[in-house]
């Protein structure tokens, strides 16, 4: 029985053994093809290896340290960026490689070859990149963006998904100019802000960057982008909501026309503040109702739209709303004396806030109603208005 064992383990040997001076042997084969060869057959080389089990990883370790030496001279020959980005695509099977990240980064720098600089991006999200490695990505990503072509688009698909997977927050505003950008496909422009996602919520400084100083247009991207977020608590949105919304009525209290998307800013921000029903925003809700006020007689805005920021007032700062809508009682109150037209629906909207309100600020304004020449709906809504105040 022992006799039978020690030949088992003989010829186990015998097998390993065989086996392993034949990866040697494949080993050996493709490192002289490599070494004897022009560039097509180093090429053809580590094609060949790619397809091969890990015996044969050595190649790549031999190819990395050739065009490591070799890029600086046949940086624009075709075959060497060819051979180049093989090796960075499969630099995974690069093992025992001091300063692999540093090298990977070096070939970044010394090709201007674009695809050469995707694939290093591709890969060095495992390496953890330093802070000024992360910045020439961006330098670079702008600059696609820039000369971008209808041709780019798996492209600049790669440098979304790069930049969302090292995850640099100084590349939050790169992917916002990526998001908004009109010559991109829509597909892409989703991509970035959907990419934009992952990084909640370290991302609030740079969307607060954005709110203050960004266009339009990326000022409700960056807003959308937070609201969008199933990982941003309401607490965050609506700071952030809360935020938009200032912006939004600085930005129309100093313009001389209406923005588009400053007014789908300020309405979207509006009604997310209602829906988390954030009273902390009572001070911008009373300003957002004057400049309101200016864009609904400017013609930027429909009446509803005007009744819509009312009835935010009243649920997001009912302290102050009584007072401001009395107010605005007593102005059409005082159109309608001078015979000038008026909107029922839009009168009758304010009294029946002001009832409901039940602050007897409204009393002087509510009371003169019914000695004005409006129809009979608004005087009797301006009684049981009057009805309902509190003492």
């Amino acid at each position: 029985m022992s006799k039978k064992l020690c030949l088992i383990l003989l010829f186990i040997s015998v097998v390993c053994l065989c086996g392993a001076e034949a990866q040697n042997s494949k080993l050996k084969e493709l490192e002289i093809k490599f070494y004897g060869g022009s560039l097509t057959d180093k090429i053809e080389t580590v094609q060949q290896a790619v397809e091969m089990d890990g015996s044969v990883n050595g190649i790549f370790t031999d190819a990395l340290e050739f065009v490591k030496s070799y890029s600086p001279i046949l940086q624009e020959d075709a075959r060497m960026i060819k051979l180049t980005r093989i090796i960075i695509e499969n630099s995974s099977r690069i093992t025992g490689y001091s300063n692999l990240a540093k090298t990977l980064c070096s070939l970044f720098y010394t090709y201007s070859d674009k695809t050469v600089k995707i694939a290093v991006m591709n890969v060095i999200k495992n390496y953890k990149p330093d802070n000024e490695f992360v910045e020439s990505m961006n330098d670079f990503a702008l600059s696609c963006l820039k000369n971008y072509s209808s041709g780019d688009t798996k492209s600049i698909s790669d440098i979304i998904d790069a930049l969302g997977s090292i995850k640099s927050l100084s590349s939050v505003r790169v992917l916002f100019e990526f998001a908004v950008d009109e010559k991109l496909p829509e597909i892409l422009t989703k991509k970035a802000q959907e990419t934009l996602l992952a990084f909640s919520p370290d991302y609030k400084n740079e969307i607060i960057s954005i709110l203050n100083s960004g266009t339009p247009e990326k000022k409700l991207i960056a807003f959308r982008v937070v609201i969008k977020n199933d990982v941003d608590t309401d607490f965050f949105k609506a700071e952030i909501a809360e935020k938009a919304l200032s912006n939004a009525i600085t930005y129309m209290g100093t313009s001389v026309s209406a923005e588009s998307h400053i007014l789908t800013l300020q309405f979207e921000a509006l009604s997310e503040l209602r829906r988390v029903a954030w009273t902390r925003s009572s001070g911008v809700i009373v300003n957002l109702f004057k400049v309101a006020e200016k864009e609904f007689q400017s013609g930027y805005i429909s009446e509803s739209s005007f009744i819509d920021v009312m009835n935010g007032l009243v649920e997001l700062a009912s302290g102050d709303a009584g007072v401001v809508l009395s107010d605005y009682l007593g102005e059409m109150n005082v159109k309608a004396e001078n015979g000038e037209p008026y909107s029922s629906n839009l009168v009758l909207s304010v009294i029946k806030m002001l009832g409901a309100l039940g602050d007897k600020v409204a009393f002087d304004n509510l009371l003169y109603v019914g000695y004005l020449p409006y129809d009979d709906a608004v005087i009797e809504a301006s009684r049981i208005a009057l009805a309902g105040l509190k003492w």
